[in-house]
């Protein structure tokens, strides 16, 4: 309903009254601009004889030079400030440029100049205001006050020229392109189209700053506008400020390179795939900055011929779409169906619509959305109001005219306030064609919705503008037409001041004949057609007080004809509960406006005044009419009471059967759940019933069960009675058997509260014994599982949490008990028994160290390693073994073990240092040379061994036995060798390496 309040809001009157102001204004200025010297010295001549009020000065333009030279062929206008003042004043410049205009009384006045049509000077000049101003709205005001002349001196500006071209995102020429200059500060626009290279040029172009846009035919889409920024290239966005053009001189730098636009066409269509032409929509857009969904503030918004409108959108952008058939506005177009609103993609609403996300591409595309037909549409009026918003000064609502015959009126009066983003709020029982506001409304602005149904017919709701009670203007004379009713007379509404003294803002009329407007003057000529018809007028005024907008209303004329007007008729059921309706029958001539209001045997119904009634228990033994009265413009008000109905019975109470909820257990207290008795509200009253017993004074909703209901059942009867309706009795089903209750306390915890610890449940004494005691214990309230016995020991999942335990005690012909424990403080995390660890293996380079981290507990722990090198961690060395290079030579190493689990704290321990590191030397396998015969002496050759200088040492061997003394190189044979095999083991040492020991080859067989 959104489109609705807008498009018939004080924004969209205040519209039409610019619009028809814009237009008397711009009538004018077309006509003063196309005056000729003749004319304006007929406009001259019109003005009262010469006087000593004068406006002098000299009219000067720029030559191509530069120089200020004096311009012969412009003529100026002088035009009162106060528009209602009809004088026009013109003045031509003679060859010196000067001019002279009588202005016949003192006063404010703006001066115009431009050059005569078809001359020199206004192929080169563009007209400017007094002071160097190119718009009317910036004009500096002259003020004439003796009768010594004003001097008033204009320069006019030389054209400017603007040429460029207009190209794509690839460079090619774009043709058709619409380019135009706007000035900022007022002044023409001027436009041109792009040729098929894309060029344009802008001739007769007002300099100064301006808005020089590049941009398709409003009806097109596929191109999105430029701006010239003030160099070779354009902008998305308007510049700001914007590029100043020189005067005289062409520029050929305003090119514009134009991007495909991003957007959407939305289109509704009826269930046949018609479109529909002449929807309010709503494009609502997701703000990132303040999270909200904003739609555009202006209106109407309607779909075109094809049941379209296009809407340009951001890539990346969020939007939701909607259509809605609720303007009944004079934009509205003729149709005779109503559509039911409906979002993109056909969701009912715009909570439920579909968000549509702009991509890269495609960048545009066409979203259908189908609408149902919910009937035909009514004919519908702005409503007036008449009266001041005052508190205790009654506002009367004038529907206007609606249609066809047979539709019904419903009247609601409501508020809006900033509290409620200005949402119409209803007033509760304000359901009349008139309404009285009270202190509570003080300050808030008052409106009045209107609502018209008929059956087959969509509903139709028109709004009135607001109205801030206890600011409405109380005039000094009230609202009235003077004049008489007759073809060609004339009416003249006529009326006070405002009687506070206020001065008046703004003021309007609006005519309306039969309900439909006629016309915005403060007089109308009475028309034949008018004849025996009702006329109205309606004075709109706000005062320089602000916030005080007031309008009244006036009718006279129309002979007051009579209504046809049937005896309504009462349909329903005469019982309390049950619903009446009015059926007024055919009034005519259509269309009537027909108002109801019910009566109970004969006295009216506070708020009973829809053609509907729901009989309630205070009509019980009564009869109701209903009273249905019916107005037109230009009839008399007719009312018409319905015969009475027969005396409206009791009528009956919704009534569930009740159930009890609670433990039933001695000590305990059960309560009754009546349900849902109706129509509220039902007095309800209880009794409690022991096997089937009354138990005296047990008459509350709840009642505490004693050692006397011990093993037996109970129920509770619910009695629900309420004027005009006949009392009824519910009796609930019984409890289960009343078990005896166990004495059960509170259990406690012992134990450290720390991961790995154990905790023990101390389930104190129940009884009477014995008593079986079942246990739970919970991590932070939830169920550990398994963990069910009287003790518990604490895992690393426990660590930054409490722990409880549930106690819980059974016993035959006892009601089973449950009690939880006070949480443990929050559980600490645990410590990992952590030995130091040690390495083995040999200190030597190119050999692999091993970590042995010893036994880590509770198990599983994970460990981590870090070798260290002399005190400094060895980057990437983080496996439990780590192989020796030649960097760690001459150095110790260390590891350093680190177990980590979840609700342990993490615990790092070094092993002891190693040795330093000892080099591996190169070695080679010795040879043997010599004669193997006795008394021949062999020597040992090391081969190359490294790095040098190593030290050698020998032993020789006979038969794999080591010869005693034989330690030198060589080896003399001795007969004890004869028959054997000689062999020798060098060894190399050297300082910083590991020693090397390498066996020769066995020698042959010493002879």
């Amino acid at each position: 309903m959104s489109s609705t309040v807008l498009a018939d809001s004080p924004v969209r009157r205040m519209r039409r009254l610019v619009v028809l102001v814009l237009a008397t204004v711009l009538g004018a200025t077309l006509a003063l601009a196309a005056a000729t010297p003749a004319q304006a010295a007929t406009g001259q001549a019109q003005t009262q004889a010469a006087s000593d009020y004068a406006i002098t000065g000299v009219v000067t333009g720029l030559d191509a030079a530069g120089r200020a030279v004096p311009l012969a062929d412009a003529y100026l206008y002088a035009e009162p400030v106060d528009w209602a003042d009809p004088r026009n004043h013109y003045g031509t410049t003679d060859a010196a440029g000067r001019f002279t205009i009588d202005v016949t009384e003192p006063g404010e006045y703006t001066l115009y100049a431009n050059c005569h049509s078809g001359t020199a000077c206004s192929n080169t000049y563009a007209s400017q205001y007094y002071d160097q101003a190119n718009g009317h709205g910036a004009a500096q005001t002259i003020v004439v006050s003796t009768t010594t002349p004003v001097t008033a001196n204009i320069r006019l500006l030389r054209w400017a020229t603007v040429t460029g071209k207009v190209t794509g995102p690839a460079g090619a020429p774009i043709a058709g392109i619409t380019v135009e200059s706007s000035p900022i500060n007022g002044g023409s626009v001027v436009s041109t189209l792009t040729d098929a290279t894309g060029a344009y040029t802008l001739a007769k172009v007002i300099p100064g700053q301006a808005q020089i846009t590049a941009r398709e035919d409003w009806d097109k889409h596929y191109w999105a506008p430029e701006y010239w920024n003030g160099t070779t290239t354009s902008t998305p966005a308007y510049p700001d400020p914007a590029p100043i053009l020189p005067e005289g001189p062409t520029v050929t730098t305003a090119n514009f390179q134009l991007a495909p636009q991003t957007g959407f066409t939305a289109e509704a269509v009826d269930t046949a795939g018609a479109p529909i032409q002449g929807l309010s929509w709503t494009v609502y857009t997701h703000n990132t900055e303040t999270g909200q969904w904003d739609t555009p503030q202006y209106g109407p918004r309607q779909t075109d011929t094809k049941g379209q409108f296009f809407w340009r959108t951001a890539v990346g952008g969020r939007y939701k779409i909607c259509f809605s058939d609720d303007y009944y506005g004079p934009e509205a177009p003729a149709r005779d169906l109503r559509y039911g609103s409906r979002c993109w993609d056909n969701a009912a609403d715009s909570t439920t619509a579909t968000i549509f996300t702009q991509p890269a591409t495609p960048e545009q595309r066409t979203m259908r959305v189908v609408l149902p037909v919910v009937g035909k549409s009514l004919t519908a009026s702005d409503p007036w109001v008449n009266g001041a918003a005052r508190v205790g000064s009654p506002l009367t609502v004038h529907p206007g005219a609606w249609g066809p015959t047979g539709v019904q009126l419903a009247y609601q009066w409501g508020i809006r306030e900033a509290a409620t983003d200005y949402v119409f709020t209803p007033i509760a029982g304000a359901t009349g064609a008139s309404f009285t506001p009270t202190t509570a409304h003080q300050g808030k602005s008052v409106s009045v919705r209107v609502t018209g149904t008929l059956a087959g017919y969509a509903p139709a709701t028109m709004w009135s503008i607001g109205y801030a009670v206890g600011s409405g203007v109380v005039l000094t004379s009230p609202l009235r037409i003077d004049g008489t009713v007759a073809t060609g007379q004339v009416l003249t509404a006529n009326h006070g001041t405002p009687s506070s003294g206020a001065a008046i803002d703004y003021d309007s009329y609006e005519w309306r004949v039969d309900g439909g407007t006629v016309g915005w003057d403060k007089t109308l000529t009475v028309t034949a057609a008018m004849a025996g018809k009702a006329i109205s007028v309606r004075y709109y005024l706000r005062t320089d007080a602000g916030n005080d907008d007031t309008t009244y209303v006036a009718t006279v004329g129309g002979s007051q004809g009579t209504l046809t007007a049937p005896t309504p008729t009462i349909t329903g059921t005469a019982k309390a509960g049950s619903t009446f309706t009015a059926n007024p029958g055919t009034w005519g001539p259509a269309p009537v406006t027909l108002t109801y209001q019910w009566k109970r045997a004969g006295v009216a119904i506070a708020g009973a005044t829809a053609s509907t009634l729901a009989l309630t228990g205070a009509d019980t033994g009564k009869t109701l009419t209903v009273t249905v009265t019916g107005t037109k413009s230009g009839y008399t008000t007719t009312a018409k009471t319905s015969a009475a109905t027969a005396v409206v019975a009791a009528g009956t109470l919704t009534a569930p059967t009740p159930t009890i909820s609670g433990s039933t257990t001695v000590g305990s207290t059960l309560t009754a759940v009546p349900g849902t008795w109706g129509p509220a509200p039902v007095t309800l009253a209880h009794q409690w019933y022991r096997a089937g017993v009354a138990i005296s004074g047990a008459t509350a909703s709840t009642y505490k069960l004693t050692s006397t209901d011990l093993g037996k059942t109970l129920t509770v009867r619910v009695v629900g009675s309420k004027t005009g309706y006949t009392a009824v009795a519910k009796t609930s089903m019984a409890t289960s058997t009343v078990l005896a209750a166990l004495t059960a306390p509170t259990p406690t915890i012992t134990g450290t509260a720390k991961a790995g610890s154990r905790l023990t449940a101390n389930p104190g004494t129940w009884g009477p014994a014995p008593v079986t005691l079942a246990y739970q214990w919970r991590r932070a309230g939830v169920a550990i599982t398994g963990a069910t016995a009287s003790s518990y020991v604490l895992t690393g999942t426990d660590t930054g949490k409490t722990i409880t335990v549930t106690v819980t005690g059974t016993k035959s012909g006892h009601t089973s008990v449950a009690r939880t424990s006070a949480a443990t403080a929050v559980i600490a995390a645990g410590t990992l028994t952590a030995p130091t660890p040690t390495i083995t293996g040999t200190r030597t380079v190119g050999y692999t160290l091993t970590a042995t981290p010893g036994t880590w507990g509770p198990a599983p722990v994970t460990l981590a390693y870090q070798w260290y090198r002399a005190g400094v961690a060895i980057s990437g060395a983080t496996a439990s073994t780590y192989k020796l290079t030649t960097t760690d030579q001459g150095k110790t190493l260390t590891v350093r073990v680190t177990g980590s689990k979840t609700g342990y704290t993490a615990v790092a321990k070094m092993s002891a240092a190693t040795t330093a590191v000892l080099g591996a030397l190169t070695s080679a396998v010795p040879t043997i040379t010599g004669t193997t015969r006795v008394s021949y002496t062999l020597t040992a050759t090391p081969g190359t061994w490294g790095p040098a200088p190593v030290t050698f040492a020998y032993q020789w061997y006979r038969a794999g036995v080591a010869i005693s003394g034989a330690t030198a190189s060589t080896y003399k044979l001795t007969t004890t060798d004869r028959g054997k095999t000689l062999t020798v083991r060098v060894t190399g040492s050297k300082a910083g390496y590991m020693t090397a020991g390498r066996i020769s080859v066995a020698t042959a067989t010493i002879l």
